[in-house]
């Protein structure tokens, strides 16, 4: 089996195409008024959802009434694929949150001061934007990072904040300094982005939110034109989304959402939980559907899933059931290093493969930060696994790519000012740095865009003559360039290529181009040949806003290639939606999974979020499931022993331990070391530092996990009293507790392995 897929793909238990089980079949025809469907990973919820729309479409209803809104464009794809077939070829709106807004707000776009022409900044323009205000206001970068700002302003914006109840709550806050710069930075970065006639994925869904707030007819006649509104993955909703979704459906309540309180993880982002929780509250009329048969995962898997997710209190009551078999128990391995767990996941996966179980391609391993990938992809080379890395919209960032797309920006816009600021000297064309200053404060005093200053570059106080015609020809290329004259988006940019000899520097003197080069010359390729299809697909509908708008959307599961026959490593928060028969869940340890800055924060939803993480990560595996930790782990430059994960506590799970000298140490991988371009992994030579066993009790013992302390654990001393641990230091018999009394400030600290501490669970 080499293949992943959409959690909806044939799994061990699978229904005939037209079969549905009783509480599907009660979603799939339910006709008017709200629902809420709780589908449980594996479930079948998009099979739900399509058969839903299908059915409304026998009933009578016609598809240009129904709006089907999900997160990412793969899913999105897939669900009109279906619907359409379902349907007799009669398409139903599928789309996601962002791009149904975009073309809504395309649109409609001078009822928020925008033209239809506008332009979606990604993270990479935003950040330079904010580098462009803190630039103005004469704020160092280095000290406040413009990534962080960024972040906290797009957080703002999830929150409903707007640039001047954000300042107002700075004033309450003396004291917090990059609060304050954020309040200045934030109205100023808006301001940039109206005068560019451009927007970001935020403003994105609050610039529609405002249209149907402020003008009631357009809201009225949407709610009219869409009577039937399904949302998918509810749980993963803003507050902003939230109030577009009941702002949709508020005249024909016909909305069904599906989602499931157990797999929301996106709170760092601005999803609510609570969205869906409250469902019921917001329609006391609902009918509510538990979809709870599994038809992906083993009955051990769910199991241990199901034991795990049970700690949580914000969540809706529900089990996970299953006709599939039993299935081995799930894996927890152990290793004296990370380098040790990452060579052992690379020899299991080559073990698997040899023993004809699976193929690469079915193998996953998830991880809680991108940065752990490195030695998981040192292990897999040397081991001569084939991988593939998701992390992230890559082949958008890169610089080739970025630089074409600012140029058909600024021709589709030209008051798009950071895509001005993106390709104005690329390639080289002497307007530097102090060219770009002296033209951005003349288009500031002049109160015009930067591409129409440099038509005026005569009227420009003190600037070379060099740098004044190196400006006017800019623009002269720039208003020489459009779609129709082109005829296609593919010859556009052939076109802009061509022009503006944009590959030009890359051959050696020798006329031969480098390694380098060469990759160049192969993204641009993979653009055109991108931008060719979307010309073949679109016909005559094509525009250069719809191809920009389909780059600026794309996320970083669309990034998958599920033919390729490669082992996938990915974060725990994209494997959202996906399924893998062989999953690897690695560094499941306290700081990392839950991540430290829920730790260091102690609050309980966030404690709750990074729990329903590693529930998403275990409920993708359908034959098997390892959880990975090791004894030791290189944090923040750092190397330090680790802390078995809380979660572990929470599940009942038999341990392999691969930290004991002799037949169970990691093995080798059977590739020679010479030619290896990766180093040496020097994980057969380290020393080992414990076992698994005094690893996870602090004792030196083999124990049960139960016997662990984790920070934040409520714990009893026999003359102290009640207590929590504050923190967890050492390893084996060296290991330290630290525990801070109720009737005490101070901490207090034990010696793990003596102290008569007796564990009651979280405080």
């Amino acid at each position: 089996m080499d293949n992943l897929a959409t959690a909806d793909s044939s799994p061990p238990h699978s229904l005939a195409p037209d079969q549905l089980t009783p509480a599907q079949r009660t979603a799939v025809d339910h006709f008017e008024g709200p629902l809420l469907v709780l589908a449980g990973p594996g479930s079948g919820k998009t099979r739900v959802i399509t058969r839903r729309m299908a059915r409304l479409v026998e009933r009578g209803v016609d598809p240009r009434q129904i709006l089907a809104v999900t997160f990412t464009n793969k899913a999105a794809e897939e669900m009109a694929a279906r619907v359409e077939r379902l349907a007799g070829g009669r398409p139903v709106a599928v789309s996601t949150f962002h791009r149904f807004c975009a073309r809504l707000l395309r649109d409609h776009a001078e009822l928020v001061g925008l033209q239809a022409n506008y332009t979606i900044l990604d993270t990479t323009d935003q950040k330079q934007v904010v580098r462009t205000v803190l630039d103005e206001l004469n704020l160092d970068a280095v000290h406040f990072p413009p990534a962080r700002i960024s972040g906290r302003i797009s957080r703002a914006k999830n929150e409903q904040q707007t640039a001047e109840s954000l300042q107002a709550n700075s004033v309450s806050r003396v004291g917090n300094h990059f609060q304050e710069v954020v309040a200045r930075v934030y109205p100023r970065y808006q301001d940039f982005l109206l005068r560019a006639n451009a927007v970001d994925f935020d403003d994105l869904l609050l610039h529609v939110q405002q249209l149907l707030t402020e003008n009631p007819e357009l809201r009225s006649r949407l709610d009219q034109q869409y009577r039937f509104v399904m949302v998918d993955e509810y749980q993963d909703t803003n507050l902003v989304q939230y109030g577009i979704v009941r702002l949709l459906s508020h005249d024909h309540p016909n909305l069904c959402v599906t989602g499931d309180p157990d797999q929301s993880i996106y709170g760092w982002r601005g999803a609510r939980v609570d969205n869906i929780l409250r469902f019921e509250q917001d329609y006391p009329d609902a009918t509510v559907v538990r979809l709870e048969e599994n038809f992906r995962s083993t009955a051990a898997i769910l199991r241990s899933a199901d034991q795990l997710i049970a700690h949580n209190q914000l969540r809706k009551a529900k089990s996970l059931i299953t006709q599939n078999p039993e299935g081995d128990a799930v894996e927890l391995l152990v290793y004296g290093s990370a380098q040790d767990e990452a060579h052992g996941i690379a020899a299991r996966i080559h073990e698997l493969v040899s023993r004809n179980e699976c193929t690469y391609g079915d193998c996953a391993v998830f991880y809680r930060v991108n940065s752990m990938s490195r030695q998981l992809e040192q292990a897999l080379s040397r081991w001569g696994i084939p991988y593939q890395v998701i992390a992230g919209v890559a082949f958008f960032e890169r610089a080739e790519v970025k630089d074409l797309l600012g140029y058909l920006r600024l021709i589709e816009n030209p008051a798009d000012d950071a895509a001005f600021a993106r390709v104005v000297n690329k390639p080289p064309r002497r307007i530097g740095k102090v060219t770009q200053s002296k033209l951005a404060r003349y288009a500031t005093t002049e109160k015009i865009n930067r591409l129409e200053a440099a038509a005026h570059a005569k009227q420009i106080p003190n600037l070379s003559k060099p740098a004044t015609t190196s400006l006017l020809r800019f623009h002269e290329l720039i208003d020489g360039l459009n779609l129709a004259d082109a005829g296609s988006v593919a010859e556009l940019l052939r076109t802009i290529i061509d022009r503006t000899r944009y590959t030009a520097g890359w051959q050696t003197g020798l006329g031969k181009s480098s390694e380098q080069d060469i990759q160049r010359q192969a993204v641009i390729d993979e653009l055109l040949a991108l931008a060719t299809q979307y010309d073949e697909d679109l016909g005559d509908e094509r525009s250069l806003a719809g191809f920009l708008e389909i780059t600026s959307l794309v996320a970083d599961t669309d990034a998958i290639d599920p033919s390729q026959g490669n082992v996938t490593l990915m974060t725990l928060h994209a494997a959202k939606g996906l399924e893998f028969p062989t999953v690897f869940v690695a560094g499941v340890e306290q700081n990392l999974l839950p991540h430290e800055r829920s730790l260091r924060d102690d609050n309980p939803r966030e404690i709750e979020e990074e729990r329903r993480l590693l529930f998403v990560g275990m409920t993708r595996a359908i034959d098997r499931l390892s959880l990975t930790l090791a004894a030791q782990r290189d944090l923040h430059g750092q190397s330090r022993s680790t802390i078995p994960s809380q979660f572990l506590n929470e599940m009942q799970l038999s341990m392999r331990d691969n930290t004991i000298p002799g037949d169970t140490a990691v093995p080798r991988p059977p590739l020679p070391d010479a030619g290896n371009t990766m180093g040496r992994s020097g994980m057969a030579d380290s020393p080992l530092l414990t076992t698994g066993a005094a690893l996870l009790n602090g004792t030196g013992e083999a124990a049960t996990l139960e016997q662990g302390f984790a920070v934040g654990m409520a714990v009893r001393h026999p003359r102290y009293g009640r207590g929590t641990v504050v923190a967890v230091d050492g390893f084996a018999r060296n290991r330290t507790v630290t525990v801070r009394f109720e009737d005490s400030d101070e901490g207090v600290s034990f010696q793990a392995a003596h102290c008569p501490l007796q564990p009651l669970g979280r405080s």
